[in-house]
């Protein structure tokens, strides 16, 4: 009875010493931060208009910061809310409750009171003015490593450009333990990235990473990107009008995209319709349609080179 009672009793020293260990790593060691930078945003036309391009038809910030209508082909924003927030509503499966802030000059419900450089480090660092840990569905760890100070300061002198609007989309809510995950994900900008690439191939890779095409277009389990299986598209949005499936935009002639024509693409980006004349939801079209001529056909060209992945994605069952 003494040796299991000294057995017990070392069990629970473990015990503690395991959830000791654990509260350091996950709420002392992380999230990793640092202060943000002392940064000032340009102010000219030029700059505001080069971030009013990446943060609309390149980036997709207005889509996810703006109230929108998932029922409508290319989730639509609503005239006169842009940047003012957007609560997501009862996503099934989902731990919590998404809801994108406010990124408005508003300084009570936005983001008016917050620094350029604050701006710049909750981009590409993941982290809020107070040191709260954003939801990575906001894709910062691909920011982190391709928007360069030029273009997050431009994305910057945009946003605050924008109509303040007094409008609260409320706090977004993530359940333990996805609570405590998240807490890894931000990652200090050591040395930031350069100049977004001009030749044309180089940029298409670099549009489909900062257009968040591989996030949406790769299968993903527990959270995490499957691996070998980059933009094979698959994963399943449950929307008020039925269940969308996200596509194989891979480069397999069968289930991919390998059959579609330059101008099949094009028509992809420019109208939301696929190589079947059908209507295409939840991808934010109505913004990348604004890309330029050559930022299009650059996309195009690194979709092209996508390994082929054969892999049969359910059809969507939208009701329309």
């Amino acid at each position: 009875m003494r040796i299991v009672k000294k057995l017990l009793g070392f069990l629970l020293i473990l015990i503690v010493l395991a959830a000791g260990a654990g509260y350091v790593f996950f709420f002392v060691v992380h999230p990793k931060k640092r202060a943000s930078a002392e940064l000032k945003a340009p102010s000219t036309p030029e700059a505001i208009e080069r971030g009013r391009y990446l943060a609309t038809h390149v980036m997709g910030c207005l889509g996810c910061h703006s109230e929108g209508d998932v029922t409508m082909p290319g989730d639509p924003h609503k005239p006169g809310t842009e940047g003012g927030g957007r609560d997501f509503g009862d996503i099934p499966d989902f731990p919590g409750h998404i809801r994108a802030p406010n990124i408005t000059p508003d300084p009570e419900h936005g983001v008016g009171k917050w620094t350029d450089g604050e701006l710049v480090r909750a981009l590409r660092e993941g982290l809020s003015r107070d040191g709260r840990v954003l939801f990575p569905m906001m894709p910062y760890g691909t920011y982190h490593d391709l928007l360069s100070d030029e273009d997050a300061l431009a994305i910057v002198a945009f946003l605050r450009s924008l109509k303040p609007l007094p409008n609260n989309p409320g706090p977004m809510e993530v359940k333990f333990p996805v609570s405590m995950f998240i807490r890894l994900a931000p990652q200090p900008v050591e040395t930031p990235a350069g100049a977004a690439p001009t030749e044309k191939l180089a940029r298409g890779r670099w549009l489909l990473r900062v257009a968040s095409c591989t996030e949406c277009h790769t299968p993903s389990e527990k959270g995490k990107p499957i691996e070998g299986m980059e933009y094979a598209g698959g994963g399943k949005f449950p929307l008020p009008i039925g269940d969308l499936y996200v596509p194989n935009i891979t480069s397999d002639q069968a289930t991919g995209i390998g059959a579609y024509s330059d101008e099949d693409l094009l028509r992809v980006l420019n109208e939301g319709v696929n190589k079947a004349g059908k209507s295409l939801y939840m991808m934010p079209w109505t913004l990348y349609r604004g890309m330029t001529d050559e930022d299009k056909q650059a996309l195009i060209a690194a979709m092209r080179e996508i390994k082929p992945i054969a892999n049969v994605v359910p059809a969507s069952t939208i009701k329309r």
